[in-house]
């Protein structure tokens, strides 16, 4: 968390949206005493201005050199940067203004893990798009439409409902590509008796969703029907067994085990979640190696897999919070299997 008799600057753009709730290319924004000043260009100052005028952010009609000669006029010796954002430059010329120079990088990630009500109101709304543009191009599903036009066509749905953009590069993945976890989207159309993978999500006012679905086109044979049911009862059993203050380790665990117990153990080749926020990856990690704790107010993903190679894969994935201890779903769409 940021102290309030410190002095900071910050200059990464998710970093800036996430403090001030406005959205430029380029600015700065100076924390000192507890208040917040974003300073911009004017090609931004009228749209800031208008957008935080009742909020607790000040908007500066300035850019560097404003920004530098306010920072100097704090009477503050050290000045907090973010060490992985910073460029050496950017250091040097901070450093060239008197002050020593402090990382505050684990400050903001500690801050960033916890959202407001704002901000859940935010990423609320851009599941609720996802979901709403799932649903219209369901019907797209077919023999013959190809991933990218299947991966087009959920993309505009979400500029159509209300979303500024794709939070990643949506994912579409057809039989056997859907054994590649992170497949890059293609040229390949569907067959019948595959599987289709939809990895997806949406920017609203800057915070991200995420959601996968699996669903089958055609006849599923047996072997897919129980991996599936596998990974289900994974999903199921982390969103009912996560708490709050559960080390990310043990929530990992807990679908893993499940999926070793089924015997696709060895199949689960990646993490079971993720933060999510103003990035789409972010802490915390909840993964094997993954460090603290799950607590109120964060917001990560469940999204547990199993990848046969050569055959196909099935990931089940939501955005979902922590409340009153509780792992809390963003999303409402099923997850039972989907036959198409």
């Amino acid at each position: 968390m940021l102290n309030e008799n410190n002095l900071y600057l910050l200059t990464n753009e998710k970093q800036r949206l996430y403090l001030t709730g406005f959205f430029a290319t380029d600015g700065y924004v100076v924390v000192s005493e507890g208040k917040k000043y974003l300073f911009v260009d004017p090609r931004y100052f009228y749209a800031a201005d208008k957008a935080l005028k009742n909020s607790d952010v000040t908007v500066v009609k300035g850019f560097k050199n404003e920004t530098f000669e306010f920072l100097k006029s704090t009477g503050k010796k050290d000045l907090y940067i973010d060490y992985t954002k910073t460029s050496i430059a950017e250091a040097e010329e901070y450093g060239e203004l008197g002050f020593s120079l402090k990382d505050c990088s684990q400050d903001m990630v500690a801050s960033m893990k916890f959202k407001s009500d704002e901000e859940l109101k935010k990423i609320k709304k851009a599941c609720a798009i996802a979901e709403a543009s799932l649903r219209c191009i369901k019907p797209l599903i077919k023999e013959g439409v190809s991933e990218l036009e299947l991966a087009a066509a959920l993309e505009a749905e979400f500029k159509k409902h209300g979303a500024s953009n794709p939070s990643f590069d949506t994912i579409v993945a057809f039989g056997k590509n859907a054994a590649v976890p992170h497949h890059e989207t293609g040229k390949t159309k569907l067959k019948n008796n595959e599987c289709v993978l939809i990895d997806f999500g949406c920017l609203y006012k800057g915070y991200c969703s995420d959601m996968t679905r699996t669903f089958f086109y055609g006849k599923p044979d047996k072997e897919f029907k129980k991996a599936y049911e596998a990974v289900l009862a994974a999903h199921l059993a982390a969103e009912k067994g996560i708490y709050a203050g559960i080390e990310c380790v043990a929530a990992d665990k807990i679908a893993r085990d499940i999926l070793e117990e089924r015997g696709y153990g060895k199949y689960f080749t990646h993490s079971l979640g993720h933060g999510i926020g103003v990035n789409i990856h972010e802490p915390p990690a909840v993964s094997p190696k993954g460090k603290g704790t799950l607590e109120n107010g964060m917001v990560f993903s469940i999204e547990p897999g199993v990848y046969i190679d050569g055959k196909f894969g099935i990931r089940i994935e939501n955005t979902v919070t922590l409340k009153d201890g509780k792992v809390v779903p963003f999303m409402t769409t099923t997850r039972k299997l989907e036959i198409l």
